[in-house]
């Protein structure tokens, strides 16, 4: 058995590099504006909604439009979707801004004016958020628009029914509200040009989005009913009513396709086919919009795609081709293979492709055109977003290529920041908006968690959906289903080492409470307050139960130590601690013997200190057991230093430690022979070349004593010393050793490696006393029964809150256990008194 922590580790600065109990939450990590989900909910369900909506407006000013078009990648990562359907956080974000939109609008407010000016082109997500984030800074900004009104892509290709006009109109008219200049109907290569913004701007954010669908590349795409997916639903949106057939065709899989197919249905087809040519599982589209496209009638034909446009002057059909999965793209998307000899005919007439779309580079006009902008997207630094033309930054899909809108967002997020940096010369800001799903460090445990469904929005009749075909599908939360939602949120965070300690409990306060805010306290005002770094436990459980294997009490321990060093440790209280190691390694109570009857000592017993003042009859009992059993067995009596150790003395605990080990090369003993779990854990790790054993793991080896079957049949529960903590095969022959006596154990919750401290751990009875009765409580608050402890300690402390217990060795050795489960630990005067006497009983021995 060594020394599970070694003690020349730095653990302040382990646990603050190491500790994951402020990473992020999965929905935030995931969520490229970084927002604040786990917050966000926690308002929620506690009914606050306005700040709620305040820590969605921190990273999203436009959550009515996001609340509901955004691809959930939050959504995605939530940890309640391990177990059932996720948290709506989209859903809960849209609940807030329609609850209070004039709140939403009183937080668009500009900073101070500054005289710089940018122009930003294109007002979709990206720019819009630009805008924003720049007139929150006090620039001035010139906002460019193609179309009629703002909104880019939202505006153009969204429709209504899913982004009501309205929401959008009041969310970004937002930008209007801070002061941005607005030019409509400016579209950037013929009414305004690149070089003229340069001129007359100190930065351009170029937002332009990707505007141009892609091609079918098949034969009879040029017949006039083969609608490109953007000119359909720009068509439709704008209100010029887009002549379909009766039968409609809609080829793609992602969200786009799935508009096209729900709006065609509006406008009057009466079958709508949607084509993907890989498996439903693998379609980027929602699954909550593929669902309503289900219910509303749209026919899907998975592993299928198009090798032909039928028709000669008018569209009469397409021409399939059955598809099977073949080997993943660089991607990681299984490519679609056609199957040989599959295909078939589908008579439409009209044939919406959606396959998804690009960048339009015409904007740059001759001689500005540049090798690295392609047929796909626009190079920009990945963390400025800066291009290759000075003063030019780009962002959102113009520069990725289609992605969600709430990248773009996160991209208008970043650019305004980096425009910001850039012109005032400074660093960029560590917080920058990701742009795209993070992962976490976070390790949530969910066990126990139990299911909690998530709350129904049952969508618009479909009967009224195509009567009416802006009206929007999905409704909103209620306000009790909204806080009802909020709570099955299981608030991500780690703190298993909190949850566990009424040490840390008391000292952290500050969600979501880690082991890191323990050494920041300490390392701050340890010294001003030591009582803090003493008032640790020093038990472990922190440890066993970190993911990443870190122990607070270790860092509390480093700093007792410092205080010691600057001779302001130990604190008065421990003057009755100091006094008990000086007077216990002194040599009126020590002793150093081999065997009586062989003058030999191939084995040494070492009850330890507690045990001889508490049971000097249990050590008089286990020695008689030994020698019975094994020839050469001496005794050591003396501390092991552990006492010491707790307050952070460890010079002298050294010292002590060092004696015993000195006694023992003495005697010549091979095996020591521990009682106490401490002794153990102390000897192992300061004086490793000792070999140790336990003494139940030796009473196991070599049988019961005769007396240890008397009364048996009781039921006891077994309280784990801290020592033991990480002792799992003295753990098994405490377990063995009570059921070979034919006694029954049952476990508390906390046992073995995640043993509850009783309360006398790490001396803090001796300088807080209350929080020590909080840990036995803690502990006693699992005990059903009456309690079987191999630490003598332990029992006193037990026993002293009114729960009776009863050490192994009684068990094993008195008969009358039953009578001594009542008996009340000695006085320290009686403890001294017996040691004394078990010398002199050692010393007598023939």
């Amino acid at each position: 058995m060594k020394a599970v922590n070694p003690p020349e580790a730095n653990w302040s600065d382990k646990i603050l590099s190491e500790c994951i109990g402020e990473e992020r939450p999965p929905c935030q990590a995931a969520c490229p504006l970084d927002i604040r989900v786990r917050e966000k909910l926690r308002r929620i369900q506690a009914g606050d909604m306005a700040g709620a909506l305040e820590v969605v407006l921190a990273r999203c000013p436009f959550p009515g439009i996001l609340g509901r078009i955004c691809s959930r990648p939050c959504e995605a990562a939530c940890t309640r979707g391990q177990i059932e359907a996720p948290i709506a956080i989209a859903g809960l974000k849209r609940y807030l801004a329609d609850l209070d939109p004039a709140a939403v609008s009183r937080a668009a407010v500009p900073g101070p004016d500054r005289p710089e000016k940018i122009a930003i082109v294109g007002s979709g997500p990206a720019g819009l958020m630009a805008a924003y984030e720049l007139r929150r800074l006090g620039y001035q900004v010139t906002l460019f628009e193609a179309a009629d009104a703002l909104g880019g892509a939202l505006r153009l290709y969204l429709p209504a029914f899913r982004l009501p006009r309205e929401v959008l109109d009041r969310e970004t008219g937002l930008v209007v509200q801070m002061g941005a200049e607005v030019r409509l109907r400016t579209r950037l290569g013929r009414d305004i040009h690149l070089e003229d913004l340069r001129r007359d701007f100190a930065a351009v954010f170029l937002a332009l989005g990707a505007h141009k669908s892609l091609s079918l590349q098949i034969p009879g795409e040029d017949l006039p009913q083969v609608w490109p997916v953007l000119d359909f639903l720009r068509a439709a949106n704008s209100g010029l009513h887009p002549e379909v057939g009766p039968r409609v065709a809609v080829i793609g899989g992602g969200n786009a396709a799935l508009d096209a197919a729900r709006t065609a249905l509006r406008r009057g087809a009466r079958e709508v086919h949607l084509l993907y040519r890989r498996s439903r599982e693998l379609m980027p589209a929602l699954a909550s919009e593929v669902a309503e496209a289900g219910r509303e009638g749209v026919q899907f034909h998975f592993l299928t795609m198009p090798v032909r446009i039928l028709g000669d002057k008018r569209l009469a059909g397409l021409l399939l081709q059955q598809t099977e999965l073949g080997e993943p793209d660089a991607q990681g998307r299984f490519c679609p293979v056609p199957v040989p000899d599959s295909q078939s005919t589908l008579e439409v007439d009209t044939v919406i492709p959606a396959l998804g779309q690009t960048a339009d580079f015409g904007f740059f006009g001759p001689g500005l055109a540049f090798d690295t902008a392609t047929s796909h997207r626009l190079e920009a630094d990945p963390v400025t977003l800066h291009t290759q033309i000075p003063g030019v930054f780009a962002g959102g899909d113009l520069v990725t290529g289609p992605r969600t809108a709430v990248a773009a967002f996160a991209a208008g997020r970043r650019a305004a920041l980096a425009i910001h940096s850039h012109l005032q010369q400074e660093p960029l800001p560590a917080d920058l908006p990701p742009l795209a799903s993070r992962t976490t460090r976070l390790i949530v445990d969910t066990t126990g968690v139990l299911p909690a469904a998530r709350q129904a929005r049952p969508g618009l009749p479909v009967a009224e959906r195509l009567a009416n075909p802006g009206a929007e599908v999905e409704p909103g939360f209620s306000p009790a289903a909204a806080q009802a939602e909020a709570g099955r949120c299981l608030a991500c965070v780690c703190s298993q080492c909190v949850k566990d300690c009424t040490f840390l409990q008391q000292y952290v306060h500050h969600f979501p409470y880690t082991e890191k805010e323990i050494v920041r306290l300490v390392q701050e005002r340890g010294e001003a307050e030591p009582l803090i770094p003493y008032s640790c436990h020093y038990c472990g459980l922190c440890q066993a139960v970190c993911p990443k294997d870190l122990h607070a009490g270790l860092a509390c321990l480093e700093v007792r130590r410092q205080l010691v060093a600057q001779r302001q440790g130990p604190l008065p209280g421990h003057k009755g601690v100091k006094d008990y190691v000086k007077w216990g390694t002194h040599p009126v109570f020590t002793l150093s013997r081999p065997d009586p009857a062989t003058g030999k000592a191939r084995q040494v017993f070492f009850p330890g200190c507690s045990l001889p003042g508490y049971f000097p009859h249990l050590v008089k009992a286990a020695y008689g057991y030994l020698r019975e059993r094994l020839q050469d067995t001496g005794v050591i009596l003396n501390c092991c230093g552990a006492p010491s150790l707790m307050l952070g003395e460890q010079e002298v605990q050294e010292q002590v430690a060092a004696r015993v080990a000195l006694e023992f090369e003495k005697l010549g003993g091979q095996e020591l022979i521990a009682a106490c779990t401490h002794c153990l854990h102390t000897l192992n790790r300061f004086q490793p070349q000792i070999k140790t054993r336990s003494l139940y793991e030796v009473m196991l080896e070599h049988g019961l004593p005769a007396s240890a079957r008397d009364g048996a049949g009781s039921v006891f529960q077994v309280h784990d010393p801290c020592g033991a903590r990480h002792m799992p095969v003295v753990q098994d022959a405490v377990r063995d050793l009570v059921a070979a006596g034919g006694h029954r154990l049952e476990e508390m919750p906390h046992n073995r490696e995640r043993t509850i401290c009783c309360g006398a751990g790490g001396l803090v009875p001796a300088v807080d006393n209350a929080l020590a009765q909080k840990m036995t409580a803690f502990r006693l608050s699992e005990a059903t029964r009456d309690l079987v402890i191999y630490c003598a300690s332990c029992r006193a402390k037990f026993h002293r809150a009114g729960h009776a217990s009863l050490h192994l060795l009684e068990l094993l050795f008195n008969p009358g256990w039953r009578q001594a489960k009542a008996a009340a630990p000695v006085s320290p005067s009686k403890r001294w008194w017996s040691r004394w006497r078990l010398k002199r009983w050692f010393q007598g021995l023939r």
